[in-house]
């Protein structure tokens, strides 16, 4: 009786009960398939979040190191020792790829020049007035918000993606898949790039 009253009703709306379950089965494929992209989606993000929660833990540290001095004229030198040391301090979060240290080591290697260059006795030097990691005079308002912020990736081939964090603060994250794992290659921002 109970299965009558069930196919009454879907005849009457001009229904047939397999039809009802094939738009389910569509939608379970498609939903799957969108899955495995929200996965890659939010390993990337974790791991940016990661990074930028050992940064704000170890902010103090990684900002201890002397990229400068200044020389007995009293023109400012980049260390180019402090600033190996302090790209193996953020190498060692585990978040930071080979890549982004070698920008980093080609940055204070261009700024050394720069400043034998163009010597400058009056601080801060060029090149070194703002956070080097979220290149900002002010980090602690993206660091104060790191769960807070909202993410997208606006390219991604499975090996390298760029994941945006969108709204105030404008940073492009370049990302590498290295076994499985999305390292950070390169931070940029509006700001400076």
């Amino acid at each position: 009786m109970n299965t009558s009253i069930f196919l009454l009703f879907f005849y009457t709306l001009g229904m047939h009960p397999n039809t009802l379950f094939e738009k389910t089965k569509i939608q379970i494929t498609t939903d799957i398939a969108s899955l495995n992209y929200s996965n890659d989606t939010l390993l990337m993000i974790q791991n940016v979040k990661g990074f930028l929660h050992w940064y704000k833990n170890n902010y103090a540290k990684a900002n201890s190191f002397g990229f400068t001095y200044q020389d007995k004229q009293g023109n400012y030198q980049v260390s180019m020792n402090q600033g190996k040391e302090y790209l193996k301090f953020l190498k060692s979060s585990g978040f930071i790829s080979d890549k982004y240290v070698d920008i980093w080591l080609k940055y204070f290697k261009d700024k050394a020049k720069y400043l034998l260059e163009n010597p400058q006795n009056e601080g801060p030097p060029e090149g070194f007035e703002f956070d080097l990691v979220l290149i900002t005079q002010e980090p602690e308002l993206v660091l104060n918000e790191i769960d807070n912020l909202q993410f997208v990736v606006s390219e991604n081939d499975g090996n390298k993606a760029i994941l945006q964090i969108i709204g105030e603060f404008g940073y492009d994250i370049e990302l590498i898949n290295e076994n499985g794992k999305w390292m950070i290659e390169y931070i940029a921002t509006m700001n400076y790039d």
